[in-house]
């Protein structure tokens, strides 16, 4: 998982056996001022465990997604996340 100040590019899939690791970068992104930038743009999977993360941290109103796959707009749609991840 690829993280700097104000970005954080994960990889592969983002289930519940990498939650933790997102968690955690997404806590230490969102720890500083100003807007942070989620890229899934090599994202592969992703389940309900990390759809939950990125939802709570949209809750703080920082978050920009980029890259999001229509398989992944489509899965949560389907799990009633009707509004956009980004703010």
């Amino acid at each position: 998982m690829e993280t700097d100040s104000r970005l954080c590019k994960p990889s592969g899939e983002l289930t519940i056996f990498e939650a933790a690791e997102f968690k955690e970068s997404l806590v230490t992104l969102l720890a500083s001022d100003g807007l942070v930038c989620l890229d899934l743009s090599q994202v592969t999977r992703v389940d309900t465990a990390g759809i939950q993360l990125m939802w709570a941290a949209r809750k703080l109103g920082r978050l920009l997604v980029t890259g999001i796959s229509e398989e992944l707009q489509a899965k949560m749609t389907r799990l009633g996340f009707s509004e956009p991840l980004s703010e």
